[in-house]
This record gives C-alpha cells, sequence and structure tokens, in this order.
C-alpha cells in the first residue's frame, strides 16, 4: 500500500506541475498577444493606412519606443484649400501732391503641416489606443490666380514708381497670408487630418486622442 500511495502521490504531483506549466505557458502567450502581437500590428496597421491615404509614414511607436521611423517622400501634406480675395490701397503726398495705389487680387491658398516636423503616432497597449502628436499646421503656399489694378494716379509731380507697384504686390501678398491665418483655415486643416486619422485608426480596430508637441 505504501507504494501505491506513492504512485498516487507522484502522479497527482506531475499533474499538478503539467497544469501549472500549462497554466504558465498559456499566460505567457496571452502576455505576448495582449502586450506584444496586438499593438505591433496595430502600429503597422495604421502606418500602412497613412501611407497609403497620404503617402507618408509616420513615425509609429510603442510606449516610448520607435518600431516605424518618419519616411516622408513628399515634404508638406495639404489638407485645406480656399480662396481669399484680397483688396489694397495705398497713397502718399509730397508737397501737396497724392499718388494713390488701389489694387485687388484673388489667391489660393493651401493649409496643412510641414513634414520636417515630427509626425507621432503612438500606440498604448493598456487600454489599447493610439495617441497622434500632430506638428502644428502651417499656410503652405499662396498662389496669386487673378490680379487687377483698380487705380493707379500719380501725383504732378509725385509720380508712381515700378517699386510702388512692386511694394503693393507684395502688400497685398502679405495681406493674404494674414486674412487667410485669421479665417480658421489652420484649425480646418488640423480638423481635416485628425478626422482622417480617426477613421485610418477606427479600420484598424482602435481609437486615437490627439496632443500637441511640447514646445522646445
Amino acid at each position: 500500500m505504501p507504494n501505491q500511495r506513492s504512485r498516487v502521490l507522484s502522479l497527482s504531483l506531475l499533474i499538478i506541475a503539467i497544469v501549472v506549466g500549462i497554466l504558465i505557458v498559456s499566460a505567457a502567450i496571452s502576455f505576448y498577444i495582449v502586450a506584444v502581437k496586438v499593438p505591433s500590428d496595430l502600429a503597422h496597421d495604421v502606418a500602412a493606412g497613412v501611407q497609403s491615404f497620404f503617402n507618408f509614414t509616420p513615425r509609429t511607436m510603442i510606449q516610448e519606443n520607435v518600431v516605424i521611423e518618419q519616411q516622408t517622400p513628399i515634404t508638406e501634406l495639404a489638407t485645406v484649400s480656399k480662396s481669399v480675395f484680397v483688396d489694397y490701397t495705398w497713397g502718399h503726398t509730397w508737397l501737396g501732391s497724392t499718388k494713390t495705389l488701389q489694387i485687388t487680387g484673388a489667391f489660393t491658398v493651401k493649409a496643412g503641416f510641414d513634414l520636417h516636423d515630427p509626425f507621432v503616432l503612438t500606440v498604448i497597449p493598456k487600454p489599447l489606443h493610439i495617441v497622434g502628436t500632430l506638428p502644428p499646421p502651417k499656410v503652405l503656399s499662396i498662389q496669386m490666380d487673378t490680379f487687377f489694378v483698380v487705380r493707379d494716379e500719380s501725383g504732378w509731380w509725385n509720380r508712381i514708381s515700378n517699386e510702388d507697384r512692386q511694394n503693393a504686390v507684395n502688400e497685398l501678398r502679405r495681406t493674404a497670408r494674414s486674412k487667410a491665418e485669421h479665417s480658421g483655415i489652420l484649425n480646418e486643416a488640423r480638423a481635416n487630418v485628425e478626422e482622417s486619422l480617426r477613421k485610418i485608426v477606427q479600420w484598424s480596430g482602435s481609437t486615437i486622442e490627439f496632443t500637441r508637441p511640447e514646445k522646445q
């Protein structure tokens, strides 16, 4: 009987060891899937989605580890284009003689992101989601589409010069940029890219929140 009890005890210990081993292996596999594979798959899926949609790859991280470096075959990402109409009037009086310039122009303004700046997506494993850190939106280009001279009047001895005309055109461009920047186009540019990123991340089965980069 003692031998039988020893065999039963040994078998029980063996079964317990096997069960414990299975639990340890299962826990390790679960940890790998939850902590490594799922975040890694999400990072690569979202990076590929951004590449397909925007034609550049953002820097993609899992917590503090970079898994994909930023690749930017394009240098700028324009997400909104808007028409801006501007008038500019300038006058100068010298010894009672006045010259006046009045010009108007139509511009196409594009706003978006300078991809020389970091564009970072960070996967947070628990709870699984993505944090997007985007550079500040900028006015990327201002193209003059049409240009009209409304008034070009010289005084008797205070004549309008070509330099005056060029300065007026330059000021018209500066006014167009200022008007565009105060029109809400920068907020619109950020909102457009954030909405596109939300859709890309949702297709990958997760969610995204956005932060602003820390000031250097």
